[in-house]
């Protein structure tokens, strides 16, 4: 009688001795997808605007080919133009074909059944050598007369942020992120959420300098946007294109706090200790910065961000430690290359070239603001992480 009553299982259970599916169809078409998806997401609003300004005398087929300029500005890839390239990749366009290979990723992982981490890997690579390849395609296809992509970066580009969006969702999908972390070894784990919370302090606290500074310069903002007077859609593009950019801005925020600083413009130098600018160019989001030097006072309050956020991360560090304070100590100094090498890599990201002439040099130079991270975060982290193992 028990038996006969017992509710059916609604679906069989998986054999565990069913072969494996191979990853390669699954993941041509996630990747396909995440490419398509990625080009029309961008060509929508772009093509509109194409086709509501009259005073464009580009065809239909210029304006596609910039959508595909545009997708692979989003990729990291540089564009040569006449007298120089462009380098400088708005950030927060990145954030489009990750999500969208996120999920892939995920979708890709639901199909193959992906169960462990081998199987996550392969799924990775059957979805990131496509969209490299499918990158390389939209490079050469894109290429005009005056505006030229480069392929090995954009096939690199395409290739890095495929194996970031799509790995994160596989191990997502599949619920392999600890399993993953627990594959590095206890000290690295420490080291990289001691380096994670750093960094993030820095980043949050150039985002807040940023922030303060466009809106004590609102007004200049505005009028830079009605000069180039750019009608509705105009308009709207260009807020698009200033939000894209925030996450650029709160880079360069970070490296001014460091002390650094960052660049405008070959001989120009905008940091806490000292500024000089020449002529920049008239877009909106620049009218954050500073008409002058800033107060001494306010360049020492600035160092106190990185110094605290080291101490935050050697706090971090040492409560996940069992040692003395000595050994705690030099942990927490070797915070300092981790938080130099993150933040210099992210530094490397945020700028680039604008063209030629002045506009070479923009954003922070890498190594300087690696190498000021290093020093203000290392020497706060060993000395917090002391004081925490010694009471």
């Amino acid at each position: 009688m028990t038996t006969t009553l017992e509710r059916p299982p609604l679906r069989p259970p998986a054999r565990q001795d069913s072969p494996e599916r191979s990853p390669l169809g699954p993941g041509v078409v996630a990747a396909t997808w995440a490419a398509g998806a990625g080009l029309v997401a961008l060509g929508i609003p772009l093509l509109l605007v194409w086709a509501t300004d009259s005073r464009s005398g580009s065809g239909a087929a210029a304006a596609t080919r910039a959508v595909g300029q545009l997708w692979l500005l989003g990729h990291g890839t540089s564009m040569g133009i006449p007298g120089g390239h462009v380098g400088l990749v708005p950030l927060g366009l990145a954030l489009l074909p990750l999500a969208l290979l996120h999920r892939a990723g995920r979708h890709g992982a639901r199909t193959v059944e992906v169960r462990g981490l081998t199987q996550a890997v392969r799924l990775v690579v059957a979805v990131a050598f496509p969209y490299a390849v499918l990158c390389a395609v939209v490079a050469a296809a894109s290429a005009t007369t005056t505006v030229r992509p480069a392929p090995v970066q954009a096939t690199l580009g395409g290739l890095v942020l495929a194996v970031l969006g799509a790995g994160s969702g596989a191990l997502r999908e599949a619920g392999l992120f600890r399993t993953a972390l627990s594959a590095v070894p206890f000290r690295a784990r420490g080291l990289l959420r001691a380096t994670s919370v750093a960094v993030a302090v820095l980043v949050a606290g150039g985002a807040v300098v940023a922030g303060i500074s466009f809106a004590r310069h609102a007004g200049r903002a505005s009028s830079l946007a009605a000069a180039s007077d750019p009608g509705l859609v105009g308009g709207l593009a260009l807020l698009v294109l200033g939000v894209v950019c925030v996450p650029n801005a709160a880079l360069w925020g970070s490296a001014w706090l460091t002390g650094p600083g960052f660049a405008v413009g070959v001989g120009t130098s905008v940091g806490p200790f000292g500024t000089t600018l020449g002529e920049v160019p008239a877009f909106p989001l620049l009218a954050a910065l500073p008409a002058g030097p800033a107060p001494t006072w306010l360049g020492v309050v600035a160092l106190a961000v990185p110094v605290g956020a080291g101490a935050l991360g050697g706090v971090v560090l040492a409560r996940r430690l069992s040692c003395g304070a000595g050994r705690a100590a030099l942990e927490g100094l070797a915070l300092g290359p981790c938080v130099g090498l993150a933040l210099g890599t992210l530094a490397w990201l945020s700028g680039g070239p604008l063209g030629g002439g002045r506009l070479v040099e923009v954003g922070p130079t890498p190594w300087q603001v690696g190498l000021a991270a290093m020093v203000e975060t290392g020497l706060a982290a060993a000395v917090a992480a002391s004081v925490v193992r010694r009471h």
